[in-house]
C-alpha cells in the first residue's frame, strides 16, 4: 500500500520560520518533523511513500529523506505548483495502484492506522477519514435558546459529538475522479462525496494528534515528542 503526503503548503502561520525552512523539515527533539510521520507510516506497515511538494521546497526534503531506506521504505516524489491538495494528489494520481493512504505531512497521531485500513475495507468505501473526538475548541462556545438565554457554556471544551478531521484518509483509486471538484481536498472535495453519493465513511479514534500548523502547536508537539529524543529510528 502507498501513503501519499501531503507535505507542499507554504506553512504561512508559521512565519517567519518558514521562510528558511519547510514546515515538514523543522526540527524537533533533534529530527526533522517528517522523521516522525515517515516513521509512523512505516511502522503500520507502509513500505512506499510518495511525497506531494512544491516547487519551492521538494530540494530540502529530497536532500533529507533521499530514497528513504534509513528509514525502511522506498520514498519518491511528486513536486507541483502550490494550487491546493487536490492538484497535488492528482499530479501523482499515475502513481495509484489500489487502497492508498493520503497522510497531511503537518500532522502526527498514535491513531491505529492499521486497524483504520480493515475498517475502510471491510465497508467497500471509496474514502475513509480519520475523526478524533478527542480535540479541545480553543475558545469558549455557548449555546442560546429563542430568546437569548444561555443554555450551555463551556471555556475550550473537548465536544466529542463533533468527531474533527485529523487529515488521514484511506481511499481507492475511485476517488481520484473527484479531484476536478475543487482545490482543496477537505474543503471542496470530500464535502462532494457526500454529494454525489459515495461510500463515504468516518473512522472514529480517540487517540491523540498533534499537528504544527501555528507556533502554539509546534511548542506543543515539541513538549510531546522530547520524550522521543534518544529513540533509534
Amino acid at each position: 500500500m502507498k501513503a501519499f503526503v501531503l507535505a507542499g503548503g507554504a506553512g504561512t502561520r508559521l512565519s517567519p520560520l518558514t521562510s528558511y525552512v519547510p514546515k515538514g523539515m523543522i526540527p524537533i527533539a533533534g529530527r526533522p518533523f517528517t522523521d516522525y510521520v515517515v516513521s509512523y507510516l512505516a511502522k503500520h506497515g507502509i513500505r512506499s511513500i510518495l511525497m506531494l511538494l512544491s516547487d519551492e521546497d521538494s530540494e530540502v526534503f529530497r536532500n533529507h529523506l533521499e530514497d528513504g531506506s534509513k528509514f525502511g521504505v522506498s520514498i519518491g516524489y511528486s513536486i507541483s505548483p502550490r494550487l491546493g491538495t487536490a492538484a497535488a494528489l492528482k499530479e501523482a494520481a499515475e502513481h495509484v495502484d489500489g487502497t492508498f493512504v493520503v497522510y497531511y505531512g503537518d500532522v502526527l497521531t498514535s491513531l491505529d492506522l492499521s486497524e483504520m485500513v480493515r475498517f475502510h475495507r471491510a465497508r467497500g468505501a471509496v474514502c475513509t477519514v480519520a475523526l478524533s473526538t478527542g480535540v479541545r475548541i480553543e475558545y469558549g462556545v455557548g449555546k442560546v435558546d429563542a430568546d437569548g438565554r444561555i443554555r450551555y457554556f463551556a471555556e475550550k471544551p473537548v465536544l466529542p459529538e463533533y468527531p474533527v478531521s485529523i487529515g488521514v484518509y484511506v481511499c481507492e483509486p475511485e476517488f481520484l475522479q473527484y479531484l476536478s471538484l475543487g482545490k482543496d481536498l477537505a474543503g471542496d472535495v470530500l464535502p462532494q462525496l457526500l454529494v454525489k453519493g459515495a461510500k463515504f465513511y468516518g473512522f472514529i479514534t480517540k487517540e491523540a494528534h498533534h499537528d504544527i500548523g501555528s507556533f502554539k502547536q509546534l511548542d506543543e508537539a515539541k513538549d510531546i515528542l522530547k520524550p522521543q529524543k534518544n529513540r533509534t529510528k
